[in-house]
């Protein structure tokens, strides 16, 4: 069996220096190992910042948006809102404040995060296997989270949860046998703040729980159910404290209720609203599009469900394994849309069934089949991070010269993420910092790439036409900010998406935009999104005689002097 790396003996006899050399006195694993890590991290480097201009995709812009109306002092929930809990308005809040309130400074943002979180899987994974596996681990995580068709190049809020989720696993190897509590407090902190981030980091929660209990349980030694009662309940204390933290920011602030609402009761009516059948046919085209170019790594990593049957592998490894990895899969079933990026939060339980499968494979082939060639990890290794490298080489021209409107059309279609950052680059060079916008249509990117507010706290359009019993009060609300604001530029969005019309709603909001613009506002900027993937910019003056060949157009009107 691979023998783990994660503790140092003490000798008698030390000098007095060897207690702090001790800690870089590296075998030729460990050598190897962090050499590899750092080449590793060199590569995401290189590889995240070929996408520092990608454009934002609506999500991503929704995020950013609000993290910076927050640090302009809006209130959460009244200025601006989201179905998600206060965490992930804080989080992007954030990120903008340290990064900047750019597109390149997210993306540097997140591939800070990124190279945390491949650092706290490394860490993780060395202590609960070796530091070989780590490699693995490391390399799986790091290349895996850069998959196109599950946003790897994004800015979403689930690398965040990854980030926490990855920061538990780790403070959970310092749980395994202590009798120490804060490992345990630090893991209810860490799993608290994932859940606050997105609600579905709930089911990752969860594991942790399962982790200490199966810890105490399977470990070949007696054990106390004072002793689980008093590690869980200090774990579910550090939980309860984030999320109480959170509560009382919200609730100084005035909108506890409005977050109950849009937080608690509004995503209770998606619940249902797709069945599973239609929901299976989205599992399966996006399960199929996300492992397309990366089986060897889902196949490597879903491995270890099979060495866990080994008798050598301890039952507690088992039960944190598989609950780790059956709960990270969890998280992108809720309402039954998978979408792409949601399978982010998956990751740090797929590096670690990495990290599993060396430890199990190497322990079968040298105890079982009785290998003893001693460089046999160390080959495993090599072979692993050469696959990988043939990996990177087959994708090159995604990895290194990425074309981002290409990438954007292959994984989000005809959506107008292009088009808006086109837009935004227009009114930049012309308009003045006084001068107001509004958009119909859900691109809340549109906002935050231009430094200018939303004269409404409905920046996200969608929920005007939804079929919820609130959508025309919003109209209203909508209507009345935008007459009385009057905003210098306005943008309509003719794109079904974008839209999001449901059936069942109040359209006389579109009946308002016809009038509204035609006595106030001049057409003076066209995009005509042919065929949804090709789009022609039309300004002023070439509008004359101008027919557009698409269905699916964006207008840029200027408000009449």
């Amino acid at each position: 069996m691979a023998k783990s790396t994660n503790t140092a003996g003490t000798n008698s006899h030390q000098t007095p220096n060897s207690g702090m050399s001790r800690y870089f006195n590296f075998s030729g694993e460990e050598k190897m190992a962090y050499a590899l890590l750092i080449g590793l991290m060199l590569i995401i480097v290189l590889i995240r910042s070929k996408f520092y201009e990608i454009s934002f995709e609506r999500d991503e812009g929704t995020y950013a948006y609000y993290g910076k109306l927050l640090l302009e002092g809006k209130t959460p929930y009244k200025d601006f809102y989201e179905q998600k809990f206060p965490g992930i308005f804080y989080f992007y809040a954030a990120m903008v404040g340290l990064f900047g309130a750019t597109v390149k400074g997210l993306h540097v943002g997140f591939m800070v995060l990124n190279l945390g979180t491949i650092l706290a899987l490394f860490f993780a994974s060395k202590r609960l296997f070796s530091v070989q596996a780590a490699v693995l681990t490391a390399f799986t995580y790091g290349i895996v989270s850069l998959t196109p068709s599950l946003s790897g190049y994004t800015v979403q809020g689930e690398h965040g949860v990854a980030f926490f989720v990855s920061l538990g696993i780790l403070a959970y190897t310092y749980t395994i046998q202590s009798s120490k509590l804060l490992p345990f407090f630090l893991l209810g902190l860490a799993m608290g703040t994932a859940f606050m981030v997105k609600t579905s980091g709930v089911f990752l929660g969860l594991w942790a729980g399962i982790a200490i209990v199966g810890d105490a349980v399977f470990n070949g030694k007696p054990f106390s159910f004072v002793d689980i009662l008093k590690k869980s309940l200090i774990y579910t204390l550090g939980v309860v404290l984030v999320i109480g933290f959170f509560f009382m920011l919200i609730a100084i602030k005035g909108s506890f209720s409005d977050m109950l609402f849009w937080a608690y009761e509004v995503p209770k009516r998606y619940v249902g609203k797709i069945k599973w059948e239609q929901g299976k046919q989205y599992l399966d085209y996006t399960l199929q599009a996300i492992t397309h170019d990366y089986k060897f790594f889902w196949v490597h990593a879903f491995l270890g469900l099979g060495v866990i049957l080994l008798k050598s592998i301890p039952l507690r490894l088992k039960v944190m394994g598989v609950s780790l990895l059956a709960l990270s899969c969890a998280t992108i079933f809720p309402g039954y849309y998978f979408y792409g990026h949601y399978w982010i939060q998956i990751l740090p339980g797929l590096a670690i069934m990495a990290g599993m499968t060396f430890y199990g494979l190497t322990g079968l082939l040298k105890n079982t089949f009785g290998i003893k060639w001693k460089h046999l990890s160390t080959a495993y290794v090599v072979l692993f991070v050469l696959m990988s490298l043939s990996h990177l080489n087959s994708k090159k021209d995604y990895y290194f010269n990425p074309n981002y409107d290409r990438i954007l059309r292959t994984v989000y279609g005809n959506n107008p993420f292009p088009e808006t950052r086109e837009i935004a680059n227009w009114l930049n060079a012309n308009t003045k910092p006084e001068d107001q916008i509004v958009a119909m249509g859900s691109e809340p990117e549109l906002y935050f790439y231009t430094g200018k507010n939303c004269p409404s706290r409905h920046a996200y359009f969608a929920a005007l036409v939804d079929s919820t019993a609130e959508h025309q009060q919003f109209q209203k609300e909508f209507i009345s900010d935008v007459e009385r604001t009057k905003p210098k530029y306005f943008i309509f969005y003719n794109h079904q998406i974008s839209l999001f019309v449901q059936r069942g709603s109040d359209q006389s909001i579109f009946n308002w935009y016809n009038k509204y613009v035609t006595e106030n506002y001049n057409l003076i900027g066209l995009v005509d999104m042919v065929d949804g993937y090709v789009s022609t910019y039309v300004w002023r003056d070439q509008l004359k005689g101008y027919k557009p060949q698409s269905q699916t157009n964006i207008y840029i009107y200027e408000r009449k002097s």
